[in-house]
């Protein structure tokens, strides 16, 4: 470990405590809406709140992880390897969160919802009952 820490160290640290200390509570909060509120319970909120825990372990783990690293104590291969790998680990996760929620939005974009089709079909099936209701009243008159 080095005997001093510098100003550039000193102020990525206060940085990456002060993003920790917000995003935790943070995404805990997106968790607990997305549970106590029913209108959220829908596969792209259940998206989102993969995004908050991975998010929660990001600000929970990963971020103590890296100012480790950053200080940089000397210490074996192996040891440095169980600190290094969660931190990708768990980014990677947060990531592919986000990727996750990018694919569920254009798909809900590209593919048009089952509702608006339901929709359409029940109009058309009014509108067969028109039609057959007036070939009825045009074979009667005739």
């Amino acid at each position: 470990m080095p005997p001093y820490i510098s100003a550039f160290q000193a102020a990525y640290i206060g940085i990456e405590v002060l993003i920790a200390l917000v995003s935790v509570p943070g995404n805990v909060l997106v968790i607990w809406a997305v549970k106590v509120n029913q209108a959220l319970r829908d596969a792209t909120f259940y998206f989102i709140v993969s995004l908050a825990v991975a998010d929660v372990a990001v600000g929970a783990l990963v971020i103590p992880l890296a100012i480790l690293i950053n200080i940089g104590p000397q210490t074996y291969f192996h040891t440095c390897l169980m600190v290094a790998c969660p931190v990708l680990i768990l980014t990677q996760s947060s990531i592919l969160a986000l990727l996750a929620i990018a694919v569920d939005r254009y798909l809900r974009v590209k593919i048009p919802l089952r509702e608006v089709e339901q929709e359409l079909d029940e109009e058309k099936q009014v509108q067969r009952i028109r039609w057959s209701g007036e070939l009825d009243s045009t074979k009667s008159s005739l």
